[in-house]
């Protein structure tokens, strides 16, 4: 299924979605030659059954870098939440799921996995005083590919999922910004704050890839 002969993608796992039956939702298993199982899986949301998925393509829009666990809660819970392909894909990539899957226990992992399988640094607890009791917050931060940093607001239900979801975010930062505005939204004491700082940032601070030309080096396109 890959170009790649070092490595062998099978899928695993698929779900029809919405009332034709086309579209489905698939987990991926990628093996490398001579290894004894998958070293990571990937999870797709496919409009025609004969497609064949790629996670090591860079063309492929998959969730990929994820374990076994992270990969069949994934699917399942856009299997069962989405009716139609396009909501699908939109779920798939607003999730942040824990590295660590202990949630029923609420013991979970303070790292998440950005789609495409690039993984944050720990995340740093956040406590606006306008949120629910029952929800958590934290601040992510993520280099991405191009050498450029990432900087969310990702928030949590743990009684209903175990999944972080994105609430704010400014792509493609320098590493002094990156730092400098995840400090003043750790500093921030509402979401109304937070979200205003996310917007400034985003107009101020983030640089913009497809503005680069053709020929800038390989660190002018994103992750």
């Amino acid at each position: 299924m890959t170009d790649d002969p070092r490595f062998e993608i099978l899928e695993v796992w698929r779900r029809p979605i919405g009332e034709e039956g086309r579209a489905a939702v698939r987990v991926l298993a990628r093996i490398e030659a001579g290894a004894y199982g998958p070293e990571e899986y990937a999870v797709g949301v496919s409009t025609d059954p004969d497609s064949v998925f790629d996670p090591v393509s860079e063309e492929t829009d998959v969730f990929s870098g994820l374990t076994f666990a992270e990969a069949h809660w994934v699917a399942a819970v856009i299997a069962s939440n989405e009716g139609q392909p396009e909501q699908a894909e939109d779920l798939l990539f607003d999730l942040r799921v824990p590295v660590d899957l202990e949630w029923r226990d609420i013991d979970l992992s303070s790292v998440v996995v950005e789609p495409g399988g690039v993984r944050s640094t720990p995340l740093v607890p956040w406590g606006p005083d306008d949120a629910p009791s029952s929800t958590r917050w934290a601040i992510a931060t993520y280099t991405l590919d191009c050498g450029h940093q990432a900087v969310e607001m990702l928030r949590q239900d743990p009684d209903s999922a175990p999944f972080w979801v994105e609430q704010g975010a400014v792509d493609h930062l320098a590493a002094r910004d990156a730092r400098s505005l995840a400090r003043l939204l750790l500093e921030s004491t509402t979401l109304e704050e937070a979200q205003a700082l996310v917007e400034s940032a985003q107009a101020n601070l983030a640089t913009h890839p497809e503005e680069h030309s053709d020929d800038d080096s390989e660190g002018s396109h994103g992750h």
